[in-house]
């Protein structure tokens, strides 16, 4: 394992007589973060690679708390003894929802000697590590094939990283607030002190294995398939793998753990707002036609999230016709299968050409949904504010608060919150109410943080809030490439102190063949969210032809020598095009203008913004308002 001895910022030379008890604060980090949630292809290595990573937080969590009930900063629950106990599989526990455990903890500790806590910290990783071992044995036991033993057991005890470091409050004349400040700065110095341990080297028949799909760093354990039915049983196993995909150890744990029917699919949240506006027959149609399919072990339902998907709780994926064709050209397929898979298809044929209950055309469901990941603004300025442990002991709790919320809050906008741990967010949501969820988990968080930042004296331009990040990407989008625009989102609505203050949200788009558009505003610009929300609902409306987007973005590429130009006469060179343009734009298949009202809004925001920026608001505003593929332009 990839572990250390442990870091102290004190030099006190010790005596062989008996000291008396002095007070520690000590901290653990664990991870690597990007190994254990961002290596992902499908949903579930996502989802699992979360739990994995709070389960082994909460195991060393439960190792602290026993050795010293009572000593646990972050987290902070209110039934330790029945809160950190192992979760079997990562799923919500009604009626209570549970919080994540965050990868870094911290306790404050009485002992005689810092071998003492150094003893303590090295049985928290033990036993976080013991965990990741235990719930991988787990895992496998269910397969009806063999793993390669050999790399198997090279790569499970190496997957936890784990840095540890302490402070002495007796060394710390300012008392907690300097010993929070000097463990910091202890555990980051111990995070830059990188030691090697050399790989259990592999045997010489294991030689030149291909990597694991997920990330290519290590050998997959996967046999090598001898035979058509040996690819048939690896494909319709619960590995759900797709066609040469190779998996590590850690990656096979991602895919076995838990059960299937928890976790919601990428797929499926994309076109809940497709299935929500179907008929009660037309879904119990989707239903008859779908079911065989999980016998036959060709789909999974989805029975996760409060069973919030009962309306059509499948998987999702088959509801794209690229995919049911990809289903259909298994080369081993039965008979009875291909029959099952046909008849779906015939079923989904027949509804995109029906009326909905909103009196349109269903179409095919938008192949596009967003993946929002939100981070605490200012925490470490109200951490720092903290003058005791019972202080942060408060704003520890006051965050789980918050993290116990973020599920139902998500649900209610029919999305499913991946991670919530701390001031942490990971969920997935569909186009059609991911910015109300953003705005509204903001909220929460304020709300959650507000009281206890203002007993501690934070002045209120420093109090928490919540900065948020929606990474739109299409289904067939690798899950770690949707997970990486969701973080690139978030850093932009992070922004920088003095320029692009924090306290926003940010929305970055993924076009399958094209740019990246990007829209960020602070939560207080009420102006530009009423803007994006008046373009959302025009698209909804057909009101605003899709052409007008890429009209403003020619527009300002022909007068691109203008933009540094700041002068009237340029203003209304750019406002006459403007102008031009929209008198010549009309509604999408007719010959109206655009409402009179909408064409004001967008001269008044071509005059306070470059018209880039605007083109890309609304190529944003029409994916956020689609519900079929049509409304994107896509073809089916």
């Amino acid at each position: 394992m990839s572990t250390t001895d442990l870091e102290s910022s004190t030099t006190r030379q010790l005596s062989g007589a008996p000291a008396p008890a002095e007070r520690f604060l000590i901290t653990l980090s664990l991870g690597p973060v990007q190994s254990l949630i961002g290596a992902a292809r499908r949903t579930r290595d996502l989802w699992c690679g979360s739990w994995l990573l709070s389960e082994a937080a909460r195991a060393a969590g439960r190792v602290l708390h026993q050795a010293q009930p009572g000593c646990l900063i972050f987290p902070c629950p209110d039934n330790p003894d029945s809160d950190l106990l192992p979760q079997n599989q990562p799923v919500e526990v009604a009626p209570v929802e549970v919080a994540n455990v965050a990868n870094v903890l911290r306790a404050a500790v009485a002992f005689e000697t810092p071998q003492e806590v150094q003893a303590l910290c090295e049985q928290a990783k033990r036993a976080a590590a013991d965990r990741l071992v235990d719930l991988g044995e787990k895992a496998r036991a269910g397969l009806k094939f063999h793993l390669r033993e050999t790399v198997w057991q090279a790569q499970i005890g190496d997957i936890l990283e784990t840095f540890a470091a302490w402070v002495s409050l007796a060394d710390c004349g300012n008392g907690y607030a300097e010993a929070s400040r000097r463990l910091g700065g202890a555990l980051a110095a111990r995070k830059a002190t990188r030691d090697f341990q050399a790989c259990q080297p592999l045997s010489s028949a294991d030689a030149g294995l291909p990597k694991s799909s997920l990330d290519g760093a290590l050998e997959t354990v996967l046999p090598r398939p001898l035979s058509d039915e040996s690819r048939r049983q690896l494909r319709l196993s619960k590995l759900r793998l797709s066609r040469g995909e190779q998996l590590d150890a850690l990656g096979i744990i991602k895919r076995l753990a838990g059960d299937a029917e928890q976790f919601t699919s990428y797929m499926r949240v994309a076109a809940d707002p497709w299935v929500e506006r179907l008929s009660e027959e037309q879904q119990r149609r989707l239903r008859d036609a779908w079911e065989p399919l999980v016998s036959m072990e060709l789909a999974t339902r989805t029975g996760g999230n409060a069973n919030i998907y009962r309306a059509v709780p499948y998987d999702g994926s088959l509801l794209y016709d690229f995919r049911l064709r990809n289903a259909l050209a298994q080369d081993d397929l039965s008979v009875e299968h291909r029959k099952a898979l046909e008849h779906l298809r015939a079923c989904i044929e027949a509804i995109a050409v029906e009326q909905t209950t909103a009196g349109q055309v269903a179409g095919a469901p938008v192949a596009y949904a967003a993946i929002l990941k939100a981070d605490g603004d200012h925490m470490g300025r109200l951490l720092a504010c903290a003058k005791s442990a019972d202080e942060a002991r408060r704003i520890s709790r006051a965050l789980h608060g918050f993290a116990s919320e973020v599920r139902g809050i998500v649900r209610c906008h029919r999305g499913h919150a991946i991670y919530a741990g701390g001031d942490d967010v990971l969920a997935l949501l569909p186009l059609a109410s991911a910015v109300d969820c953003a705005r509204a988990l903001a909220d929460k968080f304020k709300e959650a943080l507000d009281e206890i930042a203002g007993d501690m004296k934070v002045p209120a331009a420093e109090r928490p809030t919540l900065s948020a990040g929606l990474g739109i990407g299409h289904v067939m989008e690798p899950m770690a490439a949707l997970r990486e625009r969701a973080e690139r989102a978030e850093k932009a609505a992070k922004g920088d102190a003095t320029i692009t203050p924090r306290n926003a949200l940010a929305i970055r788009l993924g076009i399958r063949a094209g740019a990246e558009p990007g829209w960020r505003a602070q939560w207080s610009d009420q102006g530009a969210f009423d803007a994006l929300r008046q373009f959302i609902e025009a698209y909804r409306q057909r009101q605003l032809p899709a052409r007008a987007a890429y009209d403003m973005r020619a527009i300002d590429r022909r007068l691109a020598w203008l933009r540094s130009d700041c002068s009237d006469p340029a203003n209304s060179m750019r406002a006459a095009e403007v102008h031009r343009m929209l008198e010549r734009a009309r509604r999408p298949g007719g010959e109206k203008r655009i409402p009179h009202g909408l064409q004001e809004l967008l001269r008044a925001c071509a005059g306070k913004q470059p018209l880039y920026r605007l083109a890309d608001t609304l190529i944003i505003a029409r994916w956020l308002a689609a519900r079929t593929a049509a409304d994107v332009g896509e073809r089916v």
